[in-house]
């Protein structure tokens, strides 16, 4: 869900304050459970909350040197209110390990600890299908041989010629072009992979 050392986006809507916002979405009790943090915890609830509509598979970003909390648009969607907070809570975890710790956390030991004292669970990567590269490719490619696709959202720098499927290899994994969306069924459906590393270089 997140990258610490990403440039930062342009600045979105302004939501409020962590502090604000917690109270607002009802999970003001459950981020409570860091006060014994102290400076940390407070640090965390003075920081801003932003949505951005240029993210894409991007769910969530926190900047903590900033005080920055960035959101992607599509959570605040009715009826992903569950996305949403999981999302702002794992932002804020960011926030109060950086800052009780005095260094970039990453999704190490420390941001884990204070996930559990969150109650969550230290997802690092979400599984939301309407964030995820199928639902937003701009380009599609398919192996010949075993149909894995590969999503881009955006425009691929490589030609597909000079690529190859990596699980079939230059020989037998051949790609070629295939509609964008064409394994998209929104979230009542399944979406395709977009294979662990995308194409090879033949």
């Amino acid at each position: 869900m997140t990258r610490r050392h990403a440039p930062a986006p342009e600045s979105g809507r302004v939501l409020g304050t962590v502090a604000d916002v917690a109270a607002a979405w009802g999970v003001d009790a459950r981020l409570g459970a860091a006060a014994s943090l102290g400076r940390a915890y407070a640090a965390c609830l003075a920081s801003t909350v932003e949505v951005t509509r240029r993210a894409k598979t991007l769910a969530g970003r926190a900047y903590p040197r900033q005080g920055r909390i960035v959101l992607n648009a599509a959570l605040l969607r009715r009826g992903r209110e569950a996305d949403r907070d999981a999302t702002f809570l794992h932002e804020c975890a960011h926030v109060i390990a950086d800052v009780r710790y005095r260094r970039s956390c990453g999704h190490d030991w420390r941001w884990r600890r204070v996930m559990d004292m969150l109650g969550l669970s230290a997802d690092v990567c979400h599984d939301m299908t309407y964030l995820s590269p199928a639902a937003h490719a701009v380009v599609t490619w398919m192996c010949t041989n075993c149909g894995q696709p590969f999503h881009f959202v955006r425009a691929p720098r490589r030609r597909i010629e000079d690529c190859c499927c990596r699980r079939c290899g230059p020989r037998r994994g051949r790609l070629y072009r295939t509609r964008p969306g064409a394994e998209w069924r929104d979230e009542r459906g399944l979406v395709a992979g977009h294979g662990p590393h995308g194409p090879a270089r033949k």
